[in-house]
This record gives structure tokens, sequence and C-alpha cells, in this order.
């Protein structure tokens, strides 16, 4: 029997499957690196976790925990602009009728 792996959401502070959270790594910037999501799950990297949620994105900003997490000082400016795209772009997928991964009609 395989486990699921778990990760705790930066944001609620919540265990749960790491399928469903939301990846975010850092990336180059300057002069502070910036965090950026990876919604493929494999950049190269430390990474962290929030659910897909608006509550746990802005609470992990407000509580600086991409700072407290990465162990350095960082950009995160840019996560809920970052979030609110990745909502439409889930949001117009569904309306299209098509599935992300696998490109075939629901």
């Amino acid at each position: 029997m395989k486990l699921h792996q778990q990760r705790t959401c930066i944001g609620c502070r919540t265990v749960t499957s790491k399928n469903e959270l939301l990846r975010w790594v850092l990336t180059d910037g300057a002069p502070l690196k910036v965090v950026s999501l990876d919604l493929e799950g494999s950049a190269f990297g430390r990474g962290t976790w929030t659910h897909a949620t608006q509550k746990c994105v802005r609470q992990a900003v407000q509580r600086k925990a991409f700072a407290r997490t990465f162990r350095s000082a960082v950009d995160d400016s840019q996560v809920a602009q970052a979030f609110t795209a990745y909502e439409d772009q889930l949001a117009a997928s569904q309306q299209s009728g098509k599935h992300d991964e696998s490109g075939s009609e629901i």
C-alpha cells in the first residue's frame, strides 16, 4: 500500500496530501528572489505549499511565511497576482470543457 505524501499549508498550517496543495518556489530576481507558482511540481530547489484558496495564500503573505520557509528575504508582492492568474486559467479551462492534464473533453 502506497502512502500519500503529506505537506503543511503555510497559510492555515493544516497538514494534508500534497495532491491538494499548490507548490511555490523561488526564482531569481533582483535584488530579492521572487516567489512563483510551480504548477508542474517539478521546479528545482526548495518548495513550499498552500491550499488553492485566496484565504490561505493571503494568510501566507500576511504572516511572511514565504520568507520564513525559504529562510531568506523574498519578494512575495507578486504572489497574489500569480494566484489570481492561476484561478483565471483554471476557470477558463473548465468553461472550455477541456481537462487540463489529458486534453480530453469532459
